[in-house]
């Protein structure tokens, strides 16, 4: 399988879990509205985003946990996801490590990437295979708010 099938059998494979992370932390439930106004439940309009995700297997976590990787360029030319960041087509990027069984995800960041703006890279690196380049970024380089959300596993082990 290619790599890129391979990511896209891990995307597909925690689609639902991805999908309950994000409403989570972008649906909010307004107790205000609940006690005033009577609403438990209310479904409000709201401008539509893009959300970037990425899952790395475990063996990347013991090594990169503080760490996160982008697309940064190919030989084919083709556009890549700091292409996509730069240009300002995605909003947010959610950013997670999978456990050592690949049954749930350890460990996640959502990053507002409006905060992104004219970061360079910790290293350039090739990827494994060999088909593009990764920029590494330390989570520690950017502003306080560019994580908006982070969750980590109390016990972190395979």
């Amino acid at each position: 399988m290619c790599p890129y099938n391979n990511d896209r059998a891990i995307e597909d494979k925690f689609s639902t879990i991805i999908k309950n992370i994000l409403g989570n932390f972008f649906i909010t439930k307004q107790d205000i509205d609940d006690l005033e106004k009577g609403k438990d439940f209310a479904i409000y309009h709201i401008q539509p985003f893009s959300v970037a995700v990425r899952l790395r297997r475990f063996d990347y976590f013991q090594k990169y946990r503080d760490e996160f990787t982008v697309r940064w360029s190919r030989p084919s030319g083709v556009r890549t996801e700091i292409d996509k960041i730069r240009d300002r087509e995605v909003q947010y990027f959610m950013y997670g490590f999978l456990s050592l069984r690949e049954d749930r995800i350890i460990q996640y960041f959502i990053a507002d990437l409006k905060y992104f703006t004219n970061q360079q890279p910790y290293a350039i690196i090739p990827n494994n295979p060999n088909d593009s380049e990764l920029a590494v970024f330390k989570l520690n380089q950017f502003p306080k708010e560019f994580i908006v959300k982070f969750y980590s596993e109390p016990k972190l082990e395979g």
